[in-house]
C-alpha cells in the first residue's frame, strides 16, 4: 500500500444498465478517484450481466476496482451516493439506474446497519453475486474478507455459475 498506513484498501463494485453502460463505469471510477484522498489501484474488465434481483429490460455491465483510501466508511459512502447523483441516478425512480456502486469491502473493517446508519461492510450479499465475484477475482484473487474465512477466489469457486453466461466487454 505505497508504505502510507493512513490509507486503506476497499474495493467498490459498479454497475450500470442505461446508456453508454461501459462509459457511465469510466467515468463514475474517474470521479471517485478523482477525490481527494482516494487513489486508483485497480479496475476489473467489464462484463455483460443479466439483472439480479430485478426486474428490467436492460442488461447490466459490471465491474469492480480497488482504491486505498484516506475516507471514513461513512465519508465514502456518502462520496458513492454524492457520484450517483452527479451522474443522474434516482434512488427513488427505478430499479435501472444509469450508475450503481456499492462497498464490497474495506481493509480491517466491518460495519453492520445501526440506527443512524444502514452501512454494511462486507456488503451483505457479495458472497452470492457471480457478477461481482468474478470481476473481482480478477483484480485480487487473494484479498480475504472482513468475517470471511476464504479469499474472493475461493469464494468464486463456490458459486454454482456458468462463466460464459458473463461476457467480459473490454479489459480497461
Amino acid at each position: 500500500m505505497g508504505g502510507d498506513s493512513s490509507y486503506k484498501r476497499a474495493f467498490i463494485a459498479i454497475g450500470s444498465n442505461l446508456g453508454d453502460k461501459v462509459e457511465n463505469c469510466k467515468r463514475a471510477v474517474a470521479l471517485v478517484t478523482g477525490h481527494e484522498g482516494v487513489r486508483l489501484k485497480n479496475i476489473s474488465s467489464f462484463y455483460e450481466t443479466e439483472p439480479v434481483d430485478m426486474d428490467s429490460d436492460h442488461l447490466f455491465v459490471n465491474g469492480v476496482f480497488e482504491i486505498e483510501t484516506r475516507l471514513s466508511p461513512e465519508r465514502l459512502l456518502a462520496l458513492l451516493l454524492e457520484v450517483e447523483k452527479q451522474m443522474g441516478r434516482d434512488r427513488s425512480r427505478g430499479k435501472d439506474r444509469v450508475i450503481d456502486l456499492d462497498i464490497l469491502a474495506m481493509e480491517g473493517v466491518v460495519r453492520v446497519p445501526d440506527e443512524k446508519s444502514n452501512l454494511e461492510i462486507p456488503h451483505p450479499r457479495f458472497a452470492k453475486r457471480s457478477f461481482v465475484l468474478l470481476p473481482w477475482a480478477q483484480i485480487a484473487p487473494d484479498y480475504k474478507v472482513e468475517g470471511y474465512n476464504s479469499t474472493v477466489r475461493q469464494l468464486l469457486d463456490n458459486l454454482d455459475f456458468d462463466d460464459k453466461a458473463m461476457p467480459k466487454l473490454e479489459d480497461t
